[in-house]
């Protein structure tokens, strides 16, 4: 009788664990859980220099890395919108007409429908997909994430200033609808909650913690793997914490709200772990841009780089990314290899054989036996930089090469013409000081190649203009330094010589791409 009932039990546990058991097994379709924080800066977290030494610690994410491979030179837009349509797609942002953080709300502005996501390649290989969070890729229906992928959504459409704006001296909500936050399910239609204020704002990242905790929890056990995108809103301007974590840091708002948003961190690390679904889950941690400066000392820190949100500068677009799935990915591993946030979708598609559309340029590129630890290196050598519209910089491998400068004022947004291309070594000077270009003016053949292919690619499957439903093809041109700005007086004979030497490199290779004198056609 104890042997048979030994028997049942032993059978029953090994019944009750099978969907577990099921999930974990599918190693080719790992649940995915995508973190992005908003507007934290490369040095604010402890693996980075930040944490303690900032005065607010990160244990949580300090763990995860170490658990993982974390990426020191891992590169995204210039500003949120840019970056979060890079994620969705592997494309560039100029390609999907979605360049600008700012896009008007009613109108049809965002991530055009033509596109596919990363929720849809996903839920066509059997997802279940959500967000939790905020979307800052449209605002009408057709844009919004039920619309792009996504089976559930709750959070908010737009940037999370947006939350003080009814607070501002002569707002008029006649003018402009006060903020709300959303919940829907695909097929349902969408429900609009409560106002998205500066009362709720302190309570956001909480509520998306208790979201992303609860729906773990409710398909840990599902045998269909699940894709959970979790945008935080912090840190982002204004960064105000929960109550509960006030004064913890003793290093003001910010400090407070860094200590909540790794204390948020944790919570969804925690679900997974005691959901039994760690072996299998794999998990991606970043930033979706580098800090603001909307109201010093209440902002993030770039560590050794210069710039700030919205400039093309390494504190801009060079941020924290860190990768855990155990067993497939090494722990312990600090790479720094060039990587991108297009990177993420192709390399997402390879591990779970998902579809990389054809009929498009995908501007990423399949990480996924690097980040295995099979291969030393990246497979990425050159990454393109818009601000805008405006081409602005090309790295190629150490180097960063400028070719349209920013403001005279190095941490402002803005753009100006150059007179010839700046160029930095980026391991020897990640401030970007010391322009190298006279001395090394052969860095522009391995600078323009990038450059004269995504001109080729524009003249043969075009961009989609902001509002814009589908791909537009127009004739352009190389978008370098102008004509005018070459042809300006520039006093020094030394600047001369380098003028003549620049105007005789570019056509140069320009005659390559071309394929004129032999040279070969891309």
């Amino acid at each position: 009788m104890n042997m048979l009932r030994t028997t049942l039990t032993i059978l029953l546990a090994a019944v009750l664990a099978m969907p577990l058991l099921t999930a974990a097994a599918d190693r080719g379709r790992p649940n995915i859980v995508i973190m992005l924080s908003d507007n934290l800066g490369y040095g604010d977290l402890g693996v980075y220099g930040g944490g303690v030494t900032r005065g607010a610690p990160t244990p949580n994410i300090d763990q995860l890395a170490a658990e993982g491979m974390r990426f020191t030179n891992f590169n995204v837009e210039a500003e949120c919108t840019p970056s979060r349509s890079a994620l969705m797609t592997g494309r560039m942002a100029i390609r999907s007409g979605t360049t600008r953080a700012i896009p008007v709300p009613g109108l049809p502005v965002g991530l055009a429908p033509w596109e596919y996501t990363l929720a849809e390649m996903l839920s066509d290989r059997g997802y279940n997909t959500a967000i939790f969070g905020k979307w800052h890729l449209g605002y009408v229906e057709q844009r919004l994430p039920l619309n792009q992928g996504f089976d559930e959504w709750w959070g908010f459409p737009f940037s999370t200033d947006v939350a003080w704006y009814p607070e501002a001296v002569g707002f008029d909500p006649a003018l402009f609808a006060a903020p709300r936050l959303y919940q829907g399910r695909k097929g349902e239609e969408l429900k609009a909650l409560e106002p998205y204020d500066a009362s709720v704002r302190p309570l956001i990242d909480g509520l998306i913690a208790e979201k992303s905790v609860a729906y773990i929890k409710a398909h840990a056990r599902d045998d269909e793997p699940f894709f959970l995108y979790i945008p935080w809103s912090l840190v982002h301007h204004p960064s105000l914490p929960n109550p509960g974590f006030e004064g913890k840091s003793g290093a003001g708002r910010y400090g407070d709200a860094m200590i909540e948003h790794d204390h948020r961190v944790g919570q969804v690390l925690a679900a997974i772990r005691e959901a039994g679904i760690e072996d299998n889950t794999l998990v991606i941690y970043a930033s979706d841009n580098g800090p603001d400066r909307a109201e010093y000392p209440y902002v993030g820190n770039s560590g050794p780089y210069r710039g700030y949100l919205g400039t093309v500068h390494e504190g801009s677009i060079r941020t924290p990314m860190m990768i855990r799935w155990p067993g497939q990915v090494p722990a312990d591993v600090v790479s720094n290899e060039l990587i991108s946030i297009n990177d993420i979708f192709p390399t997402l598609a390879a591990i779970v054989g998902g579809r990389v559309p054809d009929d498009r340029v995908i501007d990423g590129v399949d990480q996924s036996v690097f980040i295995r630890g099979e291969q030393a290196h990246s497979n990425r050598e050159s990454l393109l930089f818009f601000a805008g519209e405006h081409l602005m910089a090309v790295k190629w491998r150490q180097f960063k090469i400028y070719l349209h400068g920013e403001s005279p004022e190095i941490d402002q947004r803005g753009y100006q013409e150059l007179w010839a291309p700046q160029a930095y070594n980026l391991e020897l000077d990640p401030g970007e000081y010391h322009d190298l270009a006279l001395q090394n003016l052969w860095l522009l053949a391995p600078a323009l190649k990038p450059v004269f292919e995504y001109v080729h690619s524009v003249e043969q499957y075009g961009l989609i203009l902001p509002g814009g439903k589908k791909p537009e093809v127009f004739e352009t041109s190389v978008p370098f330094f102008s004509d005018a700005a070459l042809d300006t007086t520039m006093g020094a004979i030394k600047q001369q010589v380098m003028k003549d030497m620049v105007k005789s490199k570019i056509d140069e290779i320009r005659a390559y791409f071309s394929g004129a004198e032999g040279g070969q056609q891309e």
